[in-house]
């Protein structure tokens, strides 16, 4: 059982000359006391071991730790006034800038998600200024993290807990490194159990002290609850359940990792920061959006040095080079062009064509740079990782083309196949510009997506993130919100906004009402269908299969339309001569399916009348 602090024989607790008030909070580890200095008049936070050291030697390793922390000099740590020991208690004595978190809690009052993000961005910043220079705390709680009056956290406490001395151990070696780094690495898992406490309003696992929570992690799952005071994002939800993962692997590993996600979550959902732009919009002024496909830019020269330009045509070889389709519809959509256009902006390749004219497409095409764009400065700092994120860019624009193909080829004829066509592909913009501007961070997403060993011999391999879960977990942003803050930005027409966020894959398709929600379904099917490619070549048949099932009331598809409309995608892909038994059999599907809904239309009037 831990010992108390000395107490005179007044029964006033004292330790030195500071009088011992009331007590703050403590863990296994260490307690926080308001004291009162005589001295200077002012009163102070002391920070005390649990445990009083055992020996000489025990003590002189504890100052040691505390030392080691004092030097460090950030405006997040806390500054330590003074070092002592009396009647064996060694003590840290800091001046009292603000309360700490434990009674800015018991106040009663929870903290919002956004309140809570930002006291814990502080936190970070002074630990991964101290993780750096090779400083672990080991005691993180509510009790060593103070907050002034402004609202900004300090993390005090730094090494105060007690580490004991191996027997006949006389001093601490130096540590090694991966002893400092697994330290830092229980700091930031404390930081989400931190989190955990503050979001919703009881600990994790019922269990008060963090460092005795932190251990249990793992063996036991901590997600948290959707029962909270306030509403989390899901963003921030997934960053904390991924700070307190069970896996290791899954886990934040260093302080600066979840400081970077926290904060693109802060100034994706702060007013004043501007949204989720502010990731992207000095990149995408300065090095522009996406590269061109490979080899797309032969295409597009051959398509205008001919002397007429047939639109049909050249939206053909525009619809195969994703960073030129939303080049052009961005030029269109500025407001010079929307002032001369008589609708609320253009949506259609085609329309766009007819603004811009040969020269205006001449402009727009030379301003897409070659492939692989900025993807050459990351080979050259590395040539692994610079070919692995050129090559993660090239195989998911092959499938943006494909979405787009097969959503154009699956239109009804309620909607524009152009839109449709458009829609799908931007569906996939979120992620493309990550891979693009983000290629360190879109690995790391990736990672978070592959399976685990499994955590049994024999037993099945734990499944990894979702990308929504991973790229929110790192970046802090949503990507279809990505997506549609950049459309915004660039003057995209709202119909094809709300078209370019997929449906729920965990939600059956419901039967759209207006073109609008039917173009949002093309849209969604366009890339269902593309990404069944993606499996192996014996799963392929069941996943399409699978799709169809999902979509054939919405859309009035017939058995084998998926399959053959996303052969005939491919074939348009790559540039194959089209079967013509195929385009026969398609024709008459697409015929028997518009029959079949104009004679269900049809009995439903005679019904109604």
């Amino acid at each position: 059982m831990a010992a108390s602090p000395p107490t005179t024989a007044q029964n006033t607790r004292m330790i030195g000359r500071f009088e011992l008030r009331q007590m703050l909070g403590r863990s296994h580890a260490s307690s926080a006391w308001l004291a009162f200095d005589p001295r200077a008049q002012q009163e102070m936070l002391l920070c005390v071991p649990r445990a009083l050291p055992s020996t000489n030697a025990e003590r002189d390793a504890w100052t040691q730790d505390v030392l080691s922390a004092t030097r460090l000099k950030h405006p997040r740590l806390a500054e330590v006034a003074e070092i002592g020991v009396h009647e064996g208690w060694p003590f840290v004595a800091c001046a009292r800038q603000g309360v700490t978190l434990a009674e800015r809690v018991s106040s009663g009052t929870p903290l919002t998600p956004m309140e809570v993000a930002a006291l814990v961005v502080d936190v970070l910043e002074g630990l991964a200024y101290a993780h750096d220079a090779g400083v672990a705390h080991r005691d993180i709680g509510l009790h060593t993290v103070v907050v002034d009056q402004a609202g900004h956290a300090q993390v005090a406490a730094f090494g105060v807990g007690l580490e004991q001395l191996a027997p006949n151990q006389v001093s601490r070696p130096a540590r090694n490194r991966q002893e400092a780094r697994e330290a830092a690495e229980r700091d930031v898992l404390t930081v989400g159990l931190l989190m955990y406490r503050l979001l919703a309003n009881h600990p994790a696992l019922d269990e008060a002290d963090f460092g005795r929570a932190a251990r249990r992690v793992g063996p036991e799952i901590v997600r948290l609850p959707w029962t909270t005071p306030h509403p989390v994002p899901d963003t921030l939800r997934a960053i904390v359940n991924r700070a307190t993962d069970r896996q290791h692997r899954q886990r934040y590993l260093n302080a600066r990792t979840l400081l970077s996600a926290l904060q693109g979550w802060i100034k994706t959902n702060s007013q004043e920061a501007g949204g989720p732009l502010l990731l992207l919009l000095d990149r995408l002024d300065a090095v522009g959006v996406l590269p061109a496909r490979q080899g797309a830019e032969r295409a597009m020269i051959a398509s205008l040095s001919q002397e007429t330009l047939r639109v049909d045509d050249f939206v053909d070889v525009v619809v195969r080079n994703p960073a030129l389709v939303w080049e052009m519809l961005r030029s269109v959509n500025v407001a010079a062009f929307r002032t001369r256009s008589a609708d609320e902006g253009t949506t259609t390749l085609s329309r766009a064509v007819m603004l811009l004219g040969q020269d205006g497409i001449r402009r727009v095409a030379a301003g897409v740079r070659a492939w692989p764009g900025v993807l050459t400065a990351q080979f050259s700092r590395s040539e692994e990782g610079g070919l692995a994120a050129i090559d993660a860019l090239e195989r998911e624009l092959r499938l943006c083309c494909l979405a787009g193909h097969v959503a154009r080829l699956m239109a009804p004829f309620s909607i524009h196949d152009e839109e449709a066509a458009a829609a799908a592909m931007s569906q996939r913009l979120g992620w493309l510009l990550v891979l693009y501007h983000f290629p360190e961070e879109s690995a790391q997403i990736s990672r978070l997506m592959q399976p685990a060993p499994p955590s049994e011999t024999g037993g099945a391999s734990n499944p990894g993130m979702s990308l929504d879960a991973a790229a929110s977990a790192v970046l802090g942003v949503n990507l279809d919100d990505l997506s549609a803050a950049v459309m915004r930005h660039w003057g995209f027409h709202e119909r094809l906004i709300q078209a370019a966020r997929p449906l729920s894959r965990s939600s059956p398709v419901r039967n759209p009402t207006t073109p609008e929600e039917t173009l949002r379904v093309v849209a969604s099917l366009g890339n269902e269908l593309a990404l069944t490619t993606t499996l192996q070549h014996d799963r392929q048949p069941s996943a399409v299969h699978q799709t169809y099932l999902r979509y054939v009331r919405p859309l009035q598809l017939t058995p084998k339309e998926c399959t053959l409309t996303l052969d005939h995608a491919i074939r348009l892909l790559d540039g194959r001569p089209t079967d013509p038994a195929v385009t026969a059999q398609r024709a008459a599907a697409r015929a028997a399916a518009a029959a079949a809904a104009a004679a269900q239309q049809d009995t439903s009037s005679s019904v109604s009348g």
